[in-house]
């Protein structure tokens, strides 16, 4: 059986457009081909088309202007984070390097904890961690995790430096992501997390709160992230 393609053509489009400019085919100020010449080269509508640009806008790749077209601007790289694989794979192939603040610890949950936890999370704990994520040098996220003290045996004994949680879970303890849920606010950040990212006091961050149910009963996932968007915005496919 043939199976079909399901990929929406405007994702191609941006797609092949977005990696045409990372790789300098299309430098900072060239216009990109005519909304004409785009349908000719995907066989496909213009509509689809403006769908596609309009993505590349909102990435930050291009802007439009009237009687010129579509024309490439600086784009600030992307960080994947929003999507529940984690930072590690939103990231990439970008250059992610991983400091340690605050090794695992066993430990009782925050009695003003930022999610309602049932019974059976209360009566078994969490493990702890905090750490700082850096690109190219750059720090971006500050993380504070906690994880529902079920079924991981020695976990406060491996390092988490330079790696990924969610590779490390599912490789020593088959413990996968099932689903989960983050709320998003823009913030001003406090004196002690504005240093760690290396912006001025009160300038605005990012922070997200998200709970990740794992493939283990009562076994979740809990983070509050900070993120600095300076020099990257947070981006994801759906």
């Amino acid at each position: 059986m043939i199976r079909k393609e399901t990929t929406p053509l405007y994702k191609k489009v941006i797609d092949d457009l977005k990696m045409s400019i990372d790789d300098s085919k299309y430098k900072k100020g060239d216009l990109l081909p005519s909304e004409n010449d785009l349908c000719k080269t995907y066989n496909t509508t213009r509509a689809t088309i403006r769908q596609a640009l309009s993505g590349l806008i909102n990435m930050g790749y291009i802007t439009r202007k009237h009687g010129k077209g579509s024309i490439v601007i600086e784009p600030k790289k992307g960080l994947g984070i929003l999507s529940f694989a984690g930072v590690s794979a939103g990231i990439g192939d970008q250059s992610l390097s991983t400091q340690i603040l605050q090794k695992q610890t066993k430990q009782r949950w925050p009695l003003d904890f930022f999610y309602e936890l049932n019974e059976i999370e209360l009566q078994k704990g969490c493990i702890y961690f905090r750490r700082l994520r850096q690109i190219d040098n750059i720090p971006v996220l500050y993380e504070e995790t906690y994880i529902t003290n079920i079924n991981l045996p020695r976990f406060v004994g491996k390092t988490l430096q330079n790696v990924s949680l969610f590779k490390t879970i599912k490789e020593l303890y088959n413990i996968e992501i099932a689903t989960g849920e983050q709320k998003i606010w823009a913030v001003n950040g406090d004196k002690q997390v504005s240093k760690l990212l290396n912006i001025k006091a009160s300038e605005p961050l990012v922070h997200m709160k998200r709970r990740l149910q794992t493939n283990i009963k009562d076994l979740n996932i809990y983070s509050s992230i900070y993120c600095n968007t300076q020099e990257y915005f947070l981006q994801d496919y759906f």
